[in-house]
């Protein structure tokens, strides 16, 4: 199924969930399988380059990404400032991500569970950072990337350039949390970039995920 979206001048495809992919995970808030699986079927190992995360949170996704790629020799980059306070988004209902973060910690160390959840992975890299300070070497590429971190639009807006002078032709980058009324400020800030980088945008595919959760794919030309 796709769509014309009017104010940004090219049609958007929409994937619905693929239940039967998602492994019980209560850690995974997005459904990485849905993910992964949209790689395998555009046969993104094919291409140079490696894998970016904005945002790893508990790491379960990385860990997912990192065990579907280490067959390519292919390194997944994840970056975090690992403090789950830090987060200030206030959502349309008054909670702020900050409190979502922790609540779903139940007191755990952000940092630790992220180790434990990616231990013995050797292609992940960890970059414990605020995005906003990030800079990758010019040679680096990237056939993926995700950008999950950061709920505020000038950080959604941030974590695009980090990724995208990096992202090689028929490479993809996703934005979590695209339509979610809970954080406008990300539906913002992508379209934004939507309409100030559409010429340099092939295809754009709206995929299902964990709790009806939309992630944006952009496939650059």
């Amino acid at each position: 199924m796709a769509y014309h979206q009017k104010n940004l001048g090219f049609d958007i495809k929409r994937i619905p969930l693929k239940a039967s992919l998602l492994e019980d995970d209560p850690d995974d808030f997005v459904g990485y399988e849905v993910l992964i699986d949209f790689l395998e079927q555009r046969a993104l190992y094919e291409l140079d380059g490696d894998i970016v995360e904005i945002g790893a949170y508990m790491g379960r996704g990385t860990a997912k990404l990192a065990k579907f790629t280490q067959r390519y020799g292919k390194k997944v980059y994840a970056i975090d400032v690992f403090d789950p306070g830090l987060d200030r988004t206030v959502s349309q209902s008054g909670i702020r991500a900050s409190d979502v973060y922790q609540a779903f910690l139940k007191g755990r160390s952000m940092l630790q569970v992220y180790q434990e959840s990616t231990r013995g992975l050797h292609n992940v890299v960890t970059i414990k950072a605020d995005s906003k300070k990030v800079k990758f070497p010019q040679n680096q590429k990237f056939v993926f990337g995700f950008i999950d971190g950061c709920h505020q639009q000038a950080y959604v807006e941030n974590d695009f350039y980090v990724i995208w002078p990096h992202l090689v032709s028929r490479g993809v980058l996703g934005f979590h949390d695209y339509k979610f009324d809970d954080w406008p400020e990300v539906t913002r800030a992508v379209n934004k970039l939507l309409r100030m980088h559409r010429a340099e945008i092939s295809e754009a595919y709206e995929v299902e995920g964990k709790y009806n959760i939309l992630s944006l794919l952009l496939i650059k030309k």
